[in-house]
């Protein structure tokens, strides 16, 4: 009892969160057959994700680690798969919002590392926690919460975001930032265009665009395109500066901002 206590007291004064403590744990380790796959729909949960892309490989392989605070809940964890054009990799976990939270000392989460083939499309659903994609292709992102790092990949990029940073770069594609409500949105070396169509709050800032970037709608935060290839354009803006330098093409600003 008097270890357990020391415990918790270092965890408050670390100001760590519960996730950083683990009761109940065990570790996941498979394969998914994607011979013949085009794309990949990863339905993940709360945890880290990672997705590193693999040259000539034909198969994802899968590694997790589950943590929950309370035994039972670890046989209602874990990873459900599905190979075929489309295959799936979906992770399973109990659902604990019936008034308990974190605070209460329970939780589940599926830290979930994958290396999948480089050329497969990426179609990605995440609740909550880091996501961090190297490597990859095409990628589709849906996200809850947490930050999100895409670095070296072929693209497009196509992004939903409820809150958290955004961090692009090397990305040999276009760039499609659907919506964003909280977070700054960063980005470097973005051989395409970059397209940001919503942005509620957060600063956003990309230098050496290949082609065109336009932000057609930002509610607040500062605004900076250095080293733009094509056109630079702001089409609706609230608050914030708006800051441009070495851009080829045309500058578009709403006319107080200039």
């Amino acid at each position: 009892m008097k270890k357990f206590l020391l415990l918790c007291a270092c965890l408050v004064s670390s100001g760590l969160q519960a996730s950083d403590y683990c009761e109940y744990e065990k570790n996941i380790d498979q394969t998914l057959d994607l011979a013949g796959s085009e794309e990949l729909f990863v339905l993940a949960g709360a945890g880290e994700l990672r997705i590193t892309g693999k040259k000539d490989s034909d198969v994802a392989q899968i590694k997790g680690r589950v943590c929950v605070s309370q035994e039972e809940w670890l046989e209602q964890s874990g990873l459900g798969t599905s190979s075929g054009t489309r295959a799936e990799i979906t992770v399973d976990l109990p659902d604990i919002d019936d008034g308990r939270s974190w605070s209460d000392n329970n939780y589940a989460y599926l830290d979930l590392r994958l290396e999948v083939p480089e050329g497969i499309r990426l179609n990605v659903k995440d609740s909550s926690g880091d996501i961090e994609m190297e490597g990859v292709g095409a990628v589709t992102v849906q996200d809850s919460s947490g930050d999100m790092n895409i670095t070296h990949a072929s693209g497009p990029i196509s992004i939903k975001d409820s809150s958290g940073d955004i961090n692009l770069s090397d990305i040999r594609g276009d760039v499609t930032i659907e919506s964003d409500s909280s977070g700054d949105i960063v980005g470097k070396d973005i051989m395409g265009n970059v397209l940001v169509e919503s942005d509620s709050s957060g600063d956003i800032e990309f230098s050496d665009v290949g082609e065109d970037f336009v932000v057609e709608r930002d509610s607040s935060g500062d605004i900076s395109a250095n080293r733009v290839g094509g056109d630079f354009k702001v089409l609706r803006d609230g608050s914030g500066e708006i800051d441009a330098t070495d851009v080829e093409g045309a500058v578009e600003i709403p006319a107080d901002k200039s």
